[in-house]
C-alpha cells in the first residue's frame, strides 16, 4: 500500500455539539493531525462556539462552518440552545472556495443530508475519493414521533441513495453490518466495512471514583447508584429508564439514582424518586461521575455502537443495556446483561439483580473494564488511517482516479435504485419543496414556544391573584371559626344538649373530614398514577398501558405509510430516466472510456505565470479574472500532479 499525505475532509452535521458522533470525529481528527497529516471539518454553526477549538488550535486544521442552516424544530430545545442541532441546506460560493483553498485528497461523510449531496457532486467533479462512516441510525428516530413514522420510509431511500455514491461505508459493529445487508442490501451500494470506536482508557477508569463527588451529589458511601448519560429524548427511551427507577422506589430497594444529559424529557427525570439530575457533563467532571457510580442503565435501541455505554464500562459500571445496539459490549451474565428492546421485566430484573448483589456487582465491573482494553482509542483511529490510504489506493488503482468507473462496476440489481446523478432535476424541486417547508416549520415551531411562554406567563400571573384571593378568604374563615368558638363558649351550660348532638355532629364531620382526607390521598395518588401513565411510565396491573411506555402511540394511519412508499418508487423511476438519458448523452459527448483513464501529468509553470500577471496588473491592465483562472487551474494541476505520483509509486512497487 502507498504511503499518503492525506488531507481530509470531514463534513459533520453539529460539530459543536458534543454528542457521540462528534466525540468520535474528534478522536479521529487528533489522530490526523499527530500523524502529521492534514485534516478540514466542515459544519453549521450549532452548538458552542467555544468547542470549536476545545482541544487547541493547529496549523494542520482547517474548520469551515456552513452560512446557510436553520435549527432542525423537533431537535431544537429552547431550555439548551447550545444542545440544539442544524440542518445545512448547500454550499455557497465562499464555502466552496474554502474547501478548494484546502485541497481535500479524501472526503469523509458522517452523515447523509442535503449539504451532503452537494459534498457528492464535488468530489464526483473534482474527482476526489468519497468514502463515510455511519453513526445515527436516523430514520428509525421518527418511530418514535407520533404522526411521521412514515417520513422513515422516505428518508432511507434518500440516504441509500447517497451511500451508493460513496467507495466505503464503515459501520461500527459486525451486528450493524449484519442488519443493513439483510434488511437494506445496503452492501449492493458500496462496500461495506466496519470501523469500531475508541475511548481515551485513562480518562475513563474506575481510578476516578470519587468520594467528594458523590458526597456534593448527596450519595452516602453504601449508596448503589444507578447512572444515565445521555440525550432525553424519546428515541433513548428514558421512559424504560424511569419505569426501572419507579419500580426500585416501589419495592423499597436501596438505591440511587444520576441523570447527566438534557432534553424534552428532562422534567419528567427530575420528578422520579431518589433521583439527581446534573444536565450535560464533559470531561473530566463527566468520567468522574461514571467512576463514582455504580450501574449504567441505558435502554436505548437506536445507537449504531454505544460509545457511552463503552464509557461506563471502562469506568467499572456493570451494564444493563439493549442486546441490539449495545449487545457487541456485554457478555451476558459476566459484565452486565443484555436485554430485548421493550422487555420492562427483563431490565427491571437486570438492575435489581446488580443493586442487591454487592460481590456480584464487583466482579462485573471488573470484567466490564477487562472488555474494554481492547477499544483503546489510539489504535482504533489508527485503523481509520489505514482506511483512508485503503480508499485512495481503490480509487486510483481500480477506477483510473474516475468515479463514473466505479458507476460502471455497482450498476447491478439493488444499486442505483435513484440513478447513477447525486442530484437529479426532480430531486432538486422536492430540496427546494424540502427546504421551504423546514423553513415554515421552524419559524411555526418559534412562534408556537412563544405563545407558549406568554400563555404560561399569564397564567402564573393568574394563579398568583387567585393564591391572594385563597389567602384572603382562608383569614376570612379563620375568623369566623374563632368568633363561633367563643360564641359557643359562652353559652355552653344553656345549650348543653345542643352543644352534644353538635359534638356528635362534629365527630361525625370528624370522621367524614378523615375519609375524605383518606380520599384525597387516594386521588392525588391516582393522580400521580395517571401523571405516571401518561409520562410513559407503566404499570404491570393494566398491560395496555405497560405497551404505552414501551413504544409511543402511532397515531397515523397506514395509508400515510402506503403513500410514502409509493412516492419513493414513482421519483425513484423519474431519477433512474434521469440518469439513462444523461448517459445517453455523455456517451455522445466523450470520445471513449480509456481516454478518461489515461490522464497524462502536466508541467506546471504556475510561479512564473502569477508573477507575469502581477507585473500586467502593475502596468495597469486588468487581470484579476485571469488570475483567479490561474490559481483555480494550478489546484486541478495539484490534484493529477499527486494522482500520478501515486501511480509512479505503484508501478515501483
Amino acid at each position: 500500500m502507498a504511503a499518503h499525505q492525506h488531507r481530509i475532509l470531514i463534513y459533520t452535521t453539529c460539530y459543536n455539539v458534543l454528542d457521540g458522533v462528534t466525540l468520535t470525529i474528534r478522536k479521529i481528527e487528533q489522530e490526523i493531525l499527530a500523524t502529521g497529516n492534514h485534516v478540514c471539518i466542515v459544519s453549521t454553526k450549532s452548538g458552542n462556539p467555544l468547542h470549536t477549538h476545545m482541544d487547541g488550535e493547529h496549523p494542520n486544521r482547517t474548520v469551515i462552518f456552513l452560512d446557510n442552516a436553520i435549527p432542525i424544530p423537533f431537535l431544537h430545545d429552547p431550555n439548551n440552545p447550545e444542545n440544539s442541532y442544524q440542518l445545512g441546506f448547500s454550499l455557497n460560493k465562499n464555502v466552496r472556495d474554502k474547501i478548494a483553498d484546502f485541497e481535500p485528497s479524501l472526503i469523509h461523510i458522517t452523515v447523509p443530508d442535503c449539504t451532503c449531496l452537494h459534498l457528492i457532486q464535488y468530489a464526483r467533479d473534482k474527482e476526489i475519493p468519497l468514502m463515510g462512516t455511519y453513526h445515527s441510525n436516523i430514520p428509525e428516530y421518527f418511530t418514535h414521533y407520533p404522526g411521521i413514522g412514515w417520513l422513515k420510509h422516505v428518508l432511507s431511500a434518500f440516504f441509500r441513495h447517497q451511500y451508493n455514491f460513496l467507495q466505503a461505508l464503515y459501520v461500527p459493529t459486525p451486528f450493524i453490518h449484519r442488519h443493513l445487508s439483510t434488511t437494506a442490501k445496503m452492501d449492493k451500494v458500496t462496500n461495506l466495512g466496519v470501523w469500531g470506536r475508541g475511548i481515551d482508557l485513562e480518562r475513563f477508569s474506575p481510578r476516578h471514583r470519587s468520594r467528594k463527588f458523590r458526597q456534593e451529589l448527596g450519595f452516602d458511601d453504601e449508596d448503589v447508584v444507578i447512572c444515565w448519560v445521555g440525550r432525553l429524548v424519546p428515541e433513548k427511551r428514558p421512559d424504560i429508564f424511569c419505569h426501572v427507577v419507579r419500580k426500585l422506589y416501589e419495592k423499597n430497594i436501596p438505591f440511587k439514582a444520576l441523570v447527566v444529559g438534557k432534553g424534552p424529557m428532562e422534567q419528567e427525570v427530575q420528578d422520579l424518586p431518589n433521583t439527581t439530575f446534573t444536565g450535560w457533563m464533559d470531561g473530566d467532571d463527566l468520567a468522574t461521575a461514571y467512576a463514582s457510580c455504580d450501574v449504567f442503565l441505558f435502554p436505548s435501541a437506536v445507537e449504531t455502537f454505544g460509545n457511552v455505554t463503552l464509557e461506563a464500562a471502562a469506568s467499572g459500571l456493570p451494564l444493563v443495556v439493549d442486546a441490539g445496539c449495545s449487545g457487541h459490549l456485554v457478555r451476558h451474565g459476566i459484565n452486565g446483561f443484555a436485554c430485548n428492546e421493550d422487555d420492562l421485566d427483563a431490565y427491571l430484573v437486570g438492575t435489581r439483580y446488580i443493586v442487591e448483589d454487592k460481590l456480584r456487582r464487583k466482579s462485573m465491573s471488573e470484567e466490564g473494564r477487562k472488555l474494554s482494553m481492547q477499544f483503546e482509542k489510539r489504535a482504533v483511529c489508527r485503523k481509520m488511517l489505514e482506511n483512508y490510504s485503503t480508499v485512495t489506493d481503490e480509487f486510483y488503482r481500480e477506477y483510473g482516479g474516475h468515479h463514473s468507473n466505479r458507476d460502471q462496476i455497482y450498476t447491478k440489481e439493488h444499486s442505483f435504485e435513484s440513478g447513477n446523478v447525486p442530484r437529479p432535476t426532480l430531486l432538486v424541486f422536492v430540496e427546494l419543496l424540502f427546504i421551504l417547508f423546514f423553513q415554515v416549520a421552524y419559524q411555526m415551531f418559534t412562534a408556537w414556544l412563544y405563545i407558549r411562554e406568554r400563555l404560561v406567563l399569564s397564567r402564573s400571573g393568574h394563579a398568583e391573584e387567585v393564591k391572594q384571593s385563597e389567602d384572603g378568604l382562608t383569614n376570612l374563615l379563620a375568623s369566623s371559626a374563632r368568633t363561633k368558638v367563643s360564641v359557643t363558649d359562652g353559652i355552653e351550660s344553656t345549650l348543653h344538649s345542643i352543644a352534644e348532638v353538635e359534638d356528635g355532629s362534629d365527630s361525625d364531620n370528624e370522621g367524614h373530614s378523615m375519609v375524605m382526607g383518606e380520599v384525597t390521598i387516594d386521588h392525588s395518588m391516582k393522580a400521580d398514577d395517571d401523571t405516571d401513565s401518561t409520562s410513559s411510565l407503566s404499570h404491570d396491573s393494566d398491560p395496555l398501558r405497560k405497551q404505552e411506555c414501551c413504544r409511543p402511540q402511532q397515531t397515523e394511519f397506514q395509508l400515510t405509510h402506503a403513500l410514502a412508499i409509493g412516492f419513493v418508487k414513482l421519483m425513484q423511476l423519474q431519477f433512474r430516466i434521469e440518469g439513462q438519458l444523461r448517459k445517453g448523452i455523455g456517451h455522445c459527448c466523450t470520445p471513449s472510456k480509456w481516454s478518461l483513464i489515461k490522464r497524462k501529468r502536466k508541467n506546471s509553470s504556475f510561479a512564473l505565470e502569477v508573477l507575469d500577471l502581477q507585473k500586467e496588473r502593475s502596468d495597469g491592465s486588468d487581470s484579476s479574472d485571469d488570475l483567479e483562472a490561474l490559481v483555480n487551474s494550478s489546484r486541478d494541476e495539484r490534484l493529477n500532479m499527486r494522482r500520478s505520483n501515486l501511480s509512479l509509486v505503484d508501478m515501483n512497487l
